[in-house]
């Protein structure tokens, strides 16, 4: 506790120590010039008669003299020493680990109301809203030992709890410029937005990320994390880089499907799956695996990047949520083959994404197999402070695919988006956004369409 309270005296007392051991030091100095030249300076009696003087030796008490203060004097730039040494050591650990983190609060209206044919499993809430409170900590341990932590708070919109989780967490080594491995938990790298933006929403222009995108617990229909190992890197290529992502890892589950739903026949049937990404094994012992290849233009056209993606792994679907590992009823299992690419040019003031996912799944019960596909393009301007959006979603997903029947937001859907960002500093900003979203009417789903009103305010420190 004396610590905490002496408002600097205690950090000021070595200080004062080092100097007098300094100024001790000097005197010690000045006394070993000063003794062997008082040796050596003999009062000689005037004489009458030249006479030879005869040179007095030095006496023994005087070597010995002259050996003590050597001592002392070594002892005491011991001392100096380590106490400067120890003043340094303790001011680098009391460094203590980097902390960042991100925070948003916000204001959302929708025309969806209290409409009888929504999804109950499905959030779409009105009012003010508490967002997500992120921690960011990457504390440095060599020039290639890395590490990565990110734990998460935020808020279930069905039932207003407040949730912590640790979306990321790896470990990993540089080998150089072109090759880091990483293991634990990561975003997974396909496409572009999931590895670009993480759970702070300041980073990124927009307020949501495109639906299908999202985070598994906000209803995504991919597998946002892995846990296993990623390996990353660029290589040279002329003038500009070609860049790789491979990773190999526990493959999602589907987590409280329902087996069979007809909301047409019974409205209050609706599904209720969602995917869970694994954290403690692999379920069906299939691992996820896939890569994410690009290339980043040089010249004029500095900004450009064109990447290729792919991800295969099997997702098994269960009726409700475990309480043990394997405690669940299976349902089915899908072979789940995803390929696309990616379109980013972030330059001159002018923010281009696009993504599209090409889905060629196989039910594993029947064979069958079934072809869906996803994509957004969100073109952005920047304006000093201001920068005005628009982006378009479509999504195509076949419901005979029991990876998307099974999960509650996998019907297929068409949404626009305009917004505006305006950044209040480097570190805060306001965004302001208009919605339009229309839902198909589909084997096990019933159509529904609304508009949207969302305002955020998200700061990062």
């Amino acid at each position: 506790m004396a610590d905490i309270f002496d408002f600097g005296i205690g950090r000021a007392r070595p200080r004062r120590q080092a100097a007098a051991v300094l100024g001790a030091s000097i005197f010690g100095v000045c006394m070993i010039i000063a003794v062997p030249a008082s040796a050596r300076v003999i009062d000689v009696p005037a004489q009458t008669t030249a006479a030879p003087v005869q040179p007095v030796a030095a006496t023994p008490n005087n070597d010995a003299q002259m050996q003590v203060m050597q001592q002392k004097l070594e002892a005491i730039q011991n001392e100096l020493s380590q106490m400067t040494s120890g003043l340094v050591n303790q001011s680098g650990s009391n460094a203590g680990l980097p902390l960042h983190g991100f925070m948003d609060v916000g204001y959302t209206l929708n025309s969806q109301g209290n409409n009888v044919t929504a999804n109950p499993n499905v959030p779409n809430p009105r009012g003010f809203y508490e967002g997500r409170l992120s921690f960011y900590m990457a504390p440095q341990f060599s020039d290639r030992v890395r590490a990565l932590a990110e734990p998460n708070f935020e808020v279930d919109q069905l039932d207003g709890t407040v949730g912590v989780d640790i979306e990321r967490l790896q470990l990993g080594y540089a080998f150089s410029d072109a090759a880091t491995l990483w293991a634990g938990r990561f975003h997974t790298p396909y496409g572009y937005w999931n590895t670009a933006f993480h759970h702070g929403a300041q980073i990124q222009t927009s307020i949501f990320r495109p639906r299908f995108l999202d985070f598994e617990d906000s209803g995504g229909i991919l597998p946002a994390h892995t846990v296993g190992l990623w390996g990353t890197g660029k290589v040279r290529a002329g003038r500009g880089k070609f860049t790789y992502d491979w990773y190999l890892g526990n493959g999602p589950r589907i987590a409280g499907a329902q087996p069979v739903i007809n909301p047409v026949v019974n409205p209050s049937d609706y599904q209720t799956g969602g995917l869970d990404p694994n954290i403690f094994g692999d379920d069906n012992h299939n691992a996820l695996a896939g890569f994410n290849l690009g290339y980043e233009f040089p010249g004029m056209l500095d900004g450009l990047k064109l990447a290729v993606h792919m991800l295969n792994g099997k997702v098994s679907a269960y009726s409700d949520f475990p309480t043990t590992q394997f405690s669940s009823t299976w349902l089915n299992t899908t072979d789940l083959n995803v390929g696309g690419g990616s379109l980013v040019y972030l330059s001159n003031d002018w923010e281009i994404m696009s993504e599209y996912y090409g889905f060629n799944d196989k039910n594993m019960e029947d064979d069958s197999k079934h072809k869906s596909r996803a994509g957004y393009a969100q073109v952005g301007v920047n304006f000093d402070e201001v920068t005005p959006y628009i982006r378009m979603e479509r999504v195509i997903l076949d419901q005979a695919d029991n990876y998307f029947s099974m999960q509650a937001n996998g019907q297929s859907y068409a949404r626009q988006v305009l917004g505006l960002r305006y950044n209040l500093s480097q570190k805060a900003c306001m965004k302001f956004e208009m919605m339009n979203s229309n839902f198909m009417q589909e084997l096990g789903r019933t159509a529904l369409s609304y508009r949207s009103l969302n305002v955020q305010y998200a700061i990062r420190f």
